[in-house]
């Protein structure tokens, strides 16, 4: 029993759609499908809310929406009688969303909770699409609706979590009974209900954690997540083209490369999966014969040496001065609730005897000087902060407890007169972090991957 996970990059258009059922089909395993929205759509919801809108700019956009949904659905779907039903089932939830978005127009406002609303229903209709596809090619697909289904969310909208245990309760039966009777579910990823009926979505590439609780909650064997990429990296090839598909990643890689900027999975995705002990494929969906990268419980050495570097573009270094500021106590609790009020997350955090030095995303740098402005005078002297700052991860098993591996990174940054600022270790024992100036991003990940998989480069 497998859960498989098809993102938005595979679903751009019927071409690209039908080599999702061409794999889905070819798998004789009892299975569960979790659909991202056609590509894009998402993106375009939450920019067209973004602004106050004319009547007849809802009805422009519902119909632009219509338009790109049928016609990957003509593309799909051959049978008249498998095509109407998704046509009617499109027309019902497109209703929806115009009623939606009307509702935003007319009261000129955007909370939290509407805004994860609209956003589902990308997926609510892409699913439509991919079950009546699979209807055509012959299997006993059905559309279903995570809030439906019975996936509850929990915490903050734009950024729930599920509730594991509650999830497992209301879903397992029903998706255990389906796939006894061959059903092929065909479930929205994104976004769940919370308990008091609202929907919340996940974050950003929250279909692959909606993927991985589904998981959890059937006690399937595998979560495949299928991609437009061969799988983890050993670095972003844009910056260095001869970066190599790493074959296997322990659940604490995984979680350290997606966190720190890694974008093949979303970072909530292993938690789920490690609770059941379910291996995790990563494949890519152009080329279904490759191998991908295999996740599991335990890791894989490669040979005393890192996996893989990840990084983290657009942070900043927040820092705040005061005589003997990390001894007052309760000084870090003031800070990060502060922050944590004004919804900022902090990534990293360094303490002297006269400073306490934060990473925080470049975008909500504004923010966070604002909110800890409003500390306690006596606390701080002052604030100051740097923009323009990067994050690199270097992530290898066993990392922490090998002797010159951190060595061998720092000699071969400074190699290239790049100045390291921020450092982080034993956090984590599979993982090192630190910060560079931005302008040095690119030579510092080549002197590392250099470092430690080999070659040179103009």
């Amino acid at each position: 029993m497998k859960v498989m996970k098809f993102g938005g990059s595979s679903l751009t258009d019927a071409n690209s759609m039908l080599g999702v059922g061409e794999i889905i089909a070819s798998d004789q395993e009892p299975k569960v499908i979790v659909v991202s929205a056609v590509q894009g759509v998402t993106d375009s919801i939450v920019s067209f809310v973004s602004k106050t809108r004319k009547d007849e700019e809802v009805e422009t956009f519902v119909s632009q929406l219509k338009e790109r949904h049928m016609a990957i659905l003509g593309g799909v779907v051959n049978a008249l009688d498998v095509k109407q039903r998704a046509i009617d089932l499109l027309l019902e939830r497109l209703a929806k969303l115009e009623k939606v978005l009307y509702g935003i127009s007319y009261l000129e406002e955007l909370t939290p909770r509407s805004l994860d609303l609209v956003q589902s229903f990308g997926e609510r209709l892409s699913v439509i699409l991919v079950a009546a596809m699979l209807q055509d090619m012959g299997l006993n697909a059905t559309p279903i609706d995570a809030d439906d289904l019975g996936i509850v969310a929990v915490g903050p909208y734009g950024n729930a979590v599920a509730d594991l245990q509650e999830t497992r309760r209301n879903i397992a039966p029903k998706l255990i009974a389906m796939l006894s009777r061959q059903e092929v579910p065909v479930i929205t990823g994104f976004f769940g209900r919370t308990k008091e009926g609202h929907v919340a979505v996940f974050g950003r590439n929250g279909s692959d954690y909606s993927a991985s609780v589904i998981a959890n909650a059937i006690g399937a064997q595998v979560l495949e997540i299928w991609k437009d990429v061969d799988g983890f990296m050993s670095v972003d090839p844009k910056f260095v083209p001869e970066a190599v598909t790493i074959e296997n990643l322990s659940y604490d890689e995984a979680a350290e490369l997606s966190y720190f900027g890694a974008k093949v999975l979303h970072p909530r995705t292993v938690e789920p999966a490690r609770e059941k002990n379910i291996t995790i494929k990563v494949k890519n969906v152009f080329k279904p014969e490759k191998e991908g990268t295999t996740i599991r419980p335990s890791g894989v050495e490669r040979a005393g040496t890192i996996k893989s570097i990840s990084y983290m573009k657009d942070m900043a270094v927040i820092k705040v001065y005061g005589a003997g500021a990390a001894h007052k106590f309760g000084i870090l609790s003031s800070i990060s609730q502060k922050l944590s009020d004004a919804g900022i997350n902090i990534y990293s955090i360094a303490t002297s005897q006269t400073c306490i030095a934060m990473l925080v995303d470049k975008k909500s740098l504004e923010r966070a000087e604002k909110a800890l402005e409003e500390l306690e005078t006596g606390i701080v002297d002052r604030i100051e902060s740097i923009d323009d700052i990067a994050l690199l991860c270097v992530v290898g098993e066993g990392l922490g407890y090998r002797k010159g591996i951190a060595a061998r990174v720092f000699t071969a940054v400074s190699k290239e007169g790049v100045s390291v600022g921020m450092i982080s270790a034993g956090a984590s024992m599979v993982a090192y972090h630190f910060t560079v100036d931005a302008k040095d991003l690119q030579k510092t990940i080549r002197a590392v991957h250099d470092e430690f998989f080999g070659g040179k480069h103009e």
